[in-house]
């Protein structure tokens, strides 16, 4: 059916659902939903479609919050906020009970996933990792024709979301799909449009705020079917090239093979791209053929590893259903193209992985790792604070392939960094590894893990992503538990042999408020000072030259940064700064404390120029230090799970904060969000359970809201969070308006000893004499 039929805008109705905010999972906030809902709300009044017509159920972020409060009084359609699976099935059931019309549309824009039964799932506003709560796009057509509705025999349903693979998330649970009530169903015709074929992902513009599927059919619809009526198929005709023409220019990898279409009279429709050109005879190729012959025997698995593969391998250029030789000459010629398809294959059939690796060793297909091994590869070395110096690259480079002596990274006289890192990785895939001669069927570890688990030794603040990532190529390539753990046992001793890779130096300054007359002079308050450094081996050893004299601000961050120098003579590796306050002193603003003189260009901020962290004294009782230290040993260890316990105000009465530190026995991460009157009492009640990770912003006039501390990712890794606070705080120099917060970070690794408190406390030659 080409277009729709006549209908009064006084008998069209809508449900426009738009869901930006996630707040289970923030992670997955989808800027643009709202307004592309608006956007198609908007079209329908202009065409004449009464407001109360017309649900609109939204799901706003920041973004979405500023367009709905700009919203035009001439509008005249009301919006309702949702935050739930189940109002929005309430929406389609009881939300139709004093409905009738003739024409029903549809816009819906969220994330989405296709499962196991190649259902496509809309998640809902209160889905996450763990609970991905969603609705069967197929079930809620069927239940749009149910004979209890009144009218709406003519349905346009537009779905803007995802249809990736629930594998490729990475995550053990599967959905959690509500259906609708079953009821008797009569005859609708229905014309469902999806922004994407299965395996693919629907981008989203961030720049824009919209979805670029929805972009495209809106654009057309303002322009080309003001009255209401747009020709369907015109409509698909122009999706299909507009999307063409963004994939020819670079955009993105939406093509017409991503457009489902289901027609009103019920007929399926998938559009496909070009078919590639005939190709040239190849043994090779026949060889792969008949392999995927012998081996994809299932239809399902087969077309799921087709689908991956056309969205890990855009350059492959396979159409939707390709034929043995296409996909054949795809596997021997294009990179990672084998090792994607081995990534759907082997979680279903072992044996048949074993035989396509078998076949990419013999034969020398391009790429060991796949397209998704390779990118998240890059994406945890670009996350690592610190890579491992040169020396014990070109060492890792040596001990990953003792046999092969004359190749070395490529030059950079700003190494090492991530390129010369990965330029390594690419050039151990080509060693493929194979068969144990002494063990035979054993698989050996190749040489690209043999190199990536040195490199985990070497860097720690990477390594457990770094084991993580190799525990899923060994296992994608068919090696066992047993020779991992060795070649990993291996690694670490390798490190011990080179020393100073455990831990990054640091420098520890002990500062303690000097209340003493002799420190009241005329620049403002005055602070004991006492400098350790440790290079990384774990011993502290006490700067040289310390005069114990009480110093300003400015004399503390000119002892630190000789510190600084002098570990620089040591270690290549940039430290981190520990200063240790007693409790009542971390309100202090030592990040902001600058070492420059007046005269000096440019200033020189404690919190900007390092990583500057907070730690505390030891308790005064040492029962109760030492189940201090247990607990934060015991947190600490589980500090790589995102879980973050958040105080507000509320938690400062009775005992709320007790009960909300204590309730998650696995939490590593507290964040204070309570006003100034009770934000110091939450913080050390967080120190005192043993949270290693505190984080509030010690400048904030009262409390801040849910969303304050976002841009510093405390859910986020451990062992970034010290350069995430200092990049915010330099941010902060440069835009103090748009970086509102005042971070302040306790990071207490237990494993890293503080000081004697002695060092503090003994009384000097000079305090004696005046006591006596």
């Amino acid at each position: 059916m080409d277009g729709l039929s006549v209908v009064e805008p006084e008998r069209i109705h809508a449900v426009v659902v738009g869901v930006e905010r996630y707040p289970r999972h923030p992670d997955w906030d989808l800027p643009g939903a709202v307004g592309d809902g608006l956007r198609f709300a908007r079209w329908l009044r202009k065409g004449g479609v009464p407001g109360a017509n017309i649900q609109l159920l939204l799901a706003p972020g920041e973004d979405g919050m500023r367009l709905l409060e700009a919203q035009d009084e001439t509008d005249e359609f009301a919006w309702c906020p949702i935050s739930s699976r189940g109002e929005l099935l309430d929406a389609f059931t009881s939300g139709f009970d004093q409905r009738t019309g003739d024409l029903l549309y549809v816009f819906w824009g969220s994330h989405g996933i296709l499962d196991h039964g190649d259902r496509r799932l809309l998640l809902c506003p209160d889905a996450s990792l763990k609970d991905k709560r969603c609705i069967d796009t197929a079930n809620l057509t069927e239940h749009l024709q149910r004979d209890d509705l009144q009218g709406f025999k003519q349905q346009v349903l537009i779905f803007d979301a995802c249809a990736t693979f629930l594998e490729h998330h990475h995550q053990p649970t599967g959905p959690a799909v509500a259906a609708f009530p079953t009821a008797p169903r009569r005859g609708v015709e229905q014309f469902v449009l999806c922004a994407a074929a299965a395996g693919q992902v629907a981008e989203n513009d961030a720049a824009l705020g919209s979805g670029v599927f929805s972009r495209v059919v809106l654009d057309w619809l303002e322009t080309q079917a003001a009255g209401l009526r747009p020709d369907l198929t015109a409509l698909v005709q122009h999706v299909k090239e507009r999307f063409g023409g963004l994939h020819a220019a670079g955009g993105p990898r939406q093509t017409p093979v991503s457009l489902h279409i289901r027609a009103m009279d019920g007929a399926e429709e998938w559009l496909t791209a070009p078919c590639p050109p005939t190709l040239p005879a190849s043994t090779e190729r026949d060889r792969i053929a008949l392999a995927l012959r012998n081996t994809l025997t299932d239809a399902d698995l087969r077309a799921r590893s087709v689908e991956h593969l056309v969205s890990a391998c855009p350059d492959a250029r396979l159409g939707q259903r390709p034929s043995d030789d296409q996909l054949a000459h795809a596997l021997h010629t294009v990179e990672r193209a084998m090792a994607a398809v081995v990534e759907v294959v082997h979680l279903r059939d072992r044996k048949a992985a074993n035989e396509l690796l078998a076949l990419a060793r013999l034969l020398g297909v391009p790429g060991l790792l796949s397209p998704l091994e390779h990118g998240s590869l890059r994406e945890l070395l670009d996350g690592a604070s610190v890579l491992p110096p040169m020396s014990h690259v070109v060492a890792a480079v040596r001990a990953a392939l003792p046999g092969e002596r004359a190749w070395l990274p490529p030059a950079d006289p700003h190494g090492p960094t991530v390129g010369q890192l990965m330029a390594c990785v690419e050039h151990f895939e080509q060693y493929t590894g194979g068969q144990a001669m002494a063990r035979p069927g054993r698989q050996l570890v190749p040489a690209v893990v043999r190199f990536t688990e040195l490199l985990a030794a070497a860097t720690p603040d990477a390594r457990w992503g770094l084991h993580e990532w190799g525990d899923r190529v060994a296992r994608r390539l068919g090696v066992d538990d047993g020779g991992l753990a060795e070649r990993r046992a291996d690694a670490m001793i390798w490190a011990d042999s080179l020393g100073g890779t455990d831990e990054r130096p640091r420098v520890v300054a002990q500062v303690h408020v000097e209340t003493s007359d002799t420190a009241a002079v005329g620049d403002g308050p005055h602070f004991a000072c006492v400098i350790w450094f440790d290079t990384g081996a774990g011993e502290l050893m006490q700067a040289p030259d310390q005069s114990g004299a009480p110093s300003p601000p400015r004399g503390v961050v000119r002892l630190i940064e000789a510190a600084v120098h002098r570990l620089a003579a040591i270690t290549d590796l940039p430290p981190v700064v520990e200063i240790v306050l007693q409790p009542d002193a971390l309100q202090l603003p030592v990040d902001s404390w600058d070492g420059s003189d007046d005269g000096d260009l440019l200033p020189c901020l404690l919190g900007v120029e390092w990583e500057t962290v907070l730690r505390c004294f030891p308790s005064a009782s040492p029962e109760r230090e030492k189940q201090r230290m247990a607990e934060l040993r015991r947190r600490w260890a589980g500090r790589h799970n995102d879980r973050v316990i958040y105080l507000d105000d509320r938690h400062a009465e009775g005992y709320a904060a007790y009960g909300a530190l204590k309730e998650d026995a696995d939490a590593a991460r507290a964040v204070v969000r309570a006003g100034p009157s009770n934000r110091e009492r939450l913080v050390r009640a967080a120190l005192l359970l043993g949270y290693p990770v505190v984080l509030w912003d010690r400048e904030a006039s009262g409390p801040v809201p849910n969303t304050h501390f976002a841009p510093l990712s405390p859910e986020a890794s451990v062992d970034r969070l010290p350069w995430r606070v200092r990049d915010y705080r330099a941010g902060a120099c440069r835009d103090p308006v748009a970086h509102p917060v005042r971070p302040a970070l306790v990071l207490e690794d237990a494993d890293r000893p503080l000081p004697p408190v002695l060092s503090l406390t003994e009384p000097s030659a000079s305090d004696e004499a005046s006591s006596r």
